[in-house]
């Protein structure tokens, strides 16, 4: 298992500098996962990570330590993005796309 960190900061998700994000291939499956830091406005959050591909969505919820795996789907192409969704009550908040980039396989 590999975990890619991120640090959502209200709506922006970065990359954690901490975090190695070289040597990734693509057609992974069930190895990758995204862990997040959340800053306090995504406290009580329903937290979703997408994971796009292409312009298509694949959301996953954000569960276990504020981490998921990242579905395979986004993982078949030289590049990724993640973005995160959450929501309490009337309250929404996303944040922007950053990018990862594959190695083929």
């Amino acid at each position: 298992m590999r975990e890619l960190r991120f640090n959502v900061l209200g709506q922006n998700i970065v990359k954690d500098k901490t975090c190695d994000f070289s040597g990734i291939v693509a057609g992974t499956e069930g190895y990758l996962y995204a862990k997040f830091s959340f800053s306090k406005e995504w406290d009580g959050c329903l937290k979703v990570a997408s994971f796009w591909k292409n312009g298509k969505e694949h959301p996953v919820p954000i569960t276990n330590g504020c981490k998921c795996v990242i579905p395979k789907e986004a993982l078949t192409w030289s590049n990724f993005e993640v973005s995160c969704s959450g929501k309490k009550k009337a309250y929404m908040i996303t944040t922007n796309r950053v990018r990862i980039i594959q190695e083929k396989g």
